[in-house]
């Protein structure tokens, strides 16, 4: 009995440690170290559960909805969410893009509020859910975790003032330009020396930039003739055949 309880007290301190370890990866930039630890198998759907429960989400399914009570915050083990903030009318605005070793909805979890905004997986992710109670208990056994908690929340509240302000404060072309090359950098896949923005449309340009649909349509048509953009039939999507281009008349001031 004694060997048999001394097995499970130090099987719980390696998962705590894993747990430790887990969460600090995520704000010292990766998971990588991480994964090489054997994980428990992972399940479809999206309920909370003990520490280290995993999950499958598709492409286009919520993490987390605004406005709904925070219970959970998610590590995203492999995959890209997007981060929407829902307005009026149903519009939305881009705030960012998550991605491998990325936590989230742990700001909301703390407060004890409502979810501020929307959290939706770009593509196939598997994130490890953490419950309420879960994180609290880590953040309570690990006070390293609570100071890089704060510290990430700062930088990541200075990177969004930072993006809002170089998005909405030029002229609307400039403004367009720039969310493209925010998305291509954060989100972009390679294909055959293009960068490909996929799950966007004119409708979501126009409205995180503050153009309207109409406006937006017009801007991608003149960057198409600046050979900055090409043309696909793909629904969704935006191909980028000039990113350091792109990148150039983003950061340039517009003089049209």
């Amino acid at each position: 009995m004694r060997t048999a309880r001394r097995r499970s007290v130090c099987a719980n301190c390696r998962i705590r440690a894993a747990e430790f370890q887990l969460i600090c990866a995520s704000f010292d930039g990766g998971t990588q170290d991480v994964l090489e630890h054997p994980r428990p198998a992972r399940t479809r759907g999206s309920a909370a559960g003990r520490p280290g429960t995993e999950g499958a989400t598709s492409p286009r399914d919520q993490l987390f909805r605004q406005n709904d009570t925070a219970d959970r915050a998610a590590l995203i083990i492999t995959g890209r969410c997007r981060v929407l903030w829902q307005g009026e009318r149903g519009r939305t605005t881009y705030l960012a893009t998550r991605r491998d070793g990325d936590l989230v909805g742990e700001v909301a979890l703390l407060d004890g509020g409502r979810r501020n905004a929307t959290v939706r997986a770009l593509t196939d992710t598997y994130v490890r859910w953490y419950s309420r109670e879960a994180f609290e208990a880590l953040l309570t056994n690990h006070s390293a975790i609570l100071r890089k908690l704060l510290n990430s929340a700062n930088s990541r509240l200075k990177e969004s003032d930072h993006q809002q302000i170089a998005i909405t404060s030029a002229p609307a072309q400039v403004r367009l330009a720039r969310l493209l090359l925010r998305l291509a950098e954060a989100e972009g896949v390679s294909t055959d020396g293009d960068t490909e923005i996929r799950d966007v449309s004119r409708q979501d340009l126009g409205d995180w930039t503050g153009m309207g649909r109409d406006a937006a349509s017009r801007g991608i048509t003149r960057l198409q003739e600046r050979g900055l953009i090409g043309t696909t039939r793909a629904r969704r999507r935006i191909v980028i055949t000039d990113l350091a281009g792109l990148r150039r008349h983003a950061l340039a001031s517009a003089d049209d």
